[in-house]
């Protein structure tokens, strides 16, 4: 079935900063996704213990055969699927990342071709749940059949090996944790691995050595099997092993299965906002990411002038400066009133120093307006008085001790819907809901950046636990080996964490464009299909896939664990 152009606007129209997606939208977006081509090869392969295993194989149209200075090598990603086995859902997805990233993707097979696979009648317990029980409770035997798809993918001769990444979903999520804890030390595997809503309830083996895989997890606020529990449990399993960066990435309101268009629970704007994360995770990873962030271009074509206003309330502080690149902002027309971004600094020098530095960056990147606000945060009128600021598009940072205040706002809510997302850089103080959730007449867009280093994880739970309670709109993201002030350059403390900073920054320009209407969400254009690759240029040989992998270990899920796992 081809796209509509209706389910095309209905995606674009997911730029609404409040609403996200009308109900009617959102149905249009999820038949869309469900109805989207299929492009995959089967393709048979074995693990180490000569299982036969069958996987399907999507390629970009740029997939050739590899030359002498590996040229045209591409990166790979290696699909774990859910519980329901290799099915639409797997296939679609590598399809996408084929025609979209550019990347050689594979659904791989975690189950078996000749492996009797129970009816999955539902309830508890019965065989089904205990044979899915045998791959979540089993690491050695889940690492062994993912290992082996890795090698398959590595073997194939457009295949950069060392750039190919591992995206599990669901129970696929709990292969990756167990990849991770198993052969994170292996040599010559995956180059970067992603769990989306993985299942993660009960609990599982520790890592057994170092994690030298870079990691990336997505999940749902108000998913059980990702609950406060299971993210501290692997919060701790990762600072304690890991020796490379990862993070984690939750969405308020969201169940397990959000990103499965099959799912009850699909959720498109989680959707799209998790595809986006894992885009850019791999990209970095990848050798592909955009290094702008991790600096800021200075000067030319930008103001930065203090502000005072003929209104005088008494709300403004004294000390206020406006920064605007000047032909940088493009609204078609001659004259454009802007978007500013309101910076709430730390009040040390180099926190104020960081801030204007900061607004310089933003002027330059987007053309929005930066204002930096050491006293109050000036109210729609005082923007409205500066004369090229949009006061309809209002978003604000906080930074250091600022992020006290920032906090407050996005806490104690409000009558005017003036600030539209509010992004805070590490936890202040006080964390405190400070007005009741049902006189609370606007909510913005929350977005927490926390560094593992400088916030406990308790006081990230207890924050979550607040704001689920407010049914606040926010996401919380979480940047290992990042402590406090982690996004400033010219911390005298030398905090600045260069990949933290640059992937916060990344998230919240996502945010921006969209509470903007300028980055909506697209379904991936229907362009010329992915050609599958000839069978002259495949293995001549099925890799086994093993490499001598003999790691033992135990895991403690129970088939209650897998039955809560299966009845999402």
């Amino acid at each position: 079935m081809k796209f509509t152009a209706y389910a095309t606007a209905a995606m674009l129209a997911l730029s609404s900063p409040t609403t996200f997606a009308t109900d009617d939208i959102a149905a249009g977006i999820k038949e869309a996704k469900m109805n989207y081509p299929i492009n995959v090869i089967a393709q048979n392969y074995t693990d180490s213990e000569g299982v036969l295993l069958q996987g399907f194989l999507s390629t970009p149209n740029t997939a050739t055969p590899a030359t002498d200075d590996d040229a045209n090598m591409l990166p790979a990603v290696v699909i774990l699927h859910d519980s329901s086995g290799i099915d639409a859902y797997e296939k679609q997805r590598a399809t996408m990342i084929a025609n979209e990233f550019g990347y050689v993707a594979f659904a791989a097979d975690i189950f078996g071709v000749e492996t009797d696979i129970p009816e999955d009648t539902g309830g508890w317990g019965g065989p089904y749940a205990q044979f899915i029980g045998s791959f979540t409770g089993n690491a050695t035997l889940f690492t062994q059949r993912i290992v082996a798809a890795v090698d398959h993918v590595q073997s194939l001769p457009y295949v950069d090996e060392t750039k190919v990444a591992i995206i599990g979903y669901c129970l696929g999520g709990t292969g990756i944790v167990h990849y991770i804890n198993v052969a994170g030390e292996k040599e010559g595997g995956a180059a970067a691995v992603v769990g989306v809503h993985p299942s993660l309830f009960g609990s599982w083996g520790k890592p057994l050595g170092n994690i030298n895989i870079p990691s990336l997890f997505l999940t749902g606020g108000s998913d059980f099997l990702t609950g406060p529990q299971a993210m501290t449990t692997l919060e701790d399993d990762m600072t304690s092993a890991s020796t490379v960066e990862w993070e984690t990435n939750r969405y308020s309101d969201i169940d397990h299965a959000f990103s499965n268009w099959f799912s009850e629970n699909y959720n498109s704007r989680a959707d799209e906002r998790s595809w986006d994360s894992l885009r850019t995770f791999l990209a970095d990873k990848f050798g592909q990411s955009d290094d702008s962030f991790h600096s800021w271009p200075c000067c030319s074509g930008v103001s930065i002038t203090p502000f005072t206003s003929d209104i005088d309330d008494g709300t403004i502080g004294a000390l206020n400066s406006v920064v605007k690149a000047d032909n940088v902002y493009d609204c078609g027309e001659v004259f454009c009133k802007v978007p500013v971004v309101i910076i709430l600094p730390d009040k040390s020098d180099s926190g104020i120093q960081f801030a204007t530095q900061r607004g310089l960056q933003i002027s330059m990147r987007y053309g929005y307006a930066a204002w930096i606000a050491e006293g109050d945060v000036p109210t729609r009128d005082y923007l409205e008085d500066v004369g090229f600021i949009d006061s309809e598009q209002v978003v604000l940072e906080g930074y250091g001790s600022g992020t006290q205040d920032a906090l407050n706002l996005a806490m104690g809510g409000s009558e005017d819907d003036l600030i539209k997302a509010i992004s805070i850089f590490q936890l202040p103080e006080n964390v405190t809901a400070l007005v009741d959730a049902a006189s609370m007449t606007y909510k913005p867009q929350i977005l927490i950046s926390s560094g593992v280093d400088g916030d406990a994880m308790s006081s990230i739970v207890e924050l979550e636990s607040m704001l689920i309670g407010m049914d606040a709109n926010y996401e919380i993201n979480r940047y290992s080996g990042a402590s406090t002030m982690f996004t400033n350059w010219i911390d005298p403390d030398e905090s600045y964490n260069q990949y933290a900073a640059g992937r916060s920054f990344g998230t919240v320009e996502s945010i921006y464009r969209e509470m903007f209407g300028e980055f909506p969400k697209t379904i991936p254009s229907q362009t010329e299909a992915p050609v599958p690759v000839p069978s002259s240029m495949l293995p001549t040989s099925v890799p086994s896939g093993g490499k001598g992998f003999e790691v033992m270990t135990a895991s403690s899920f129970t088939v209650l664990a897998t039955a809560f796992m299966l009845l999402m």
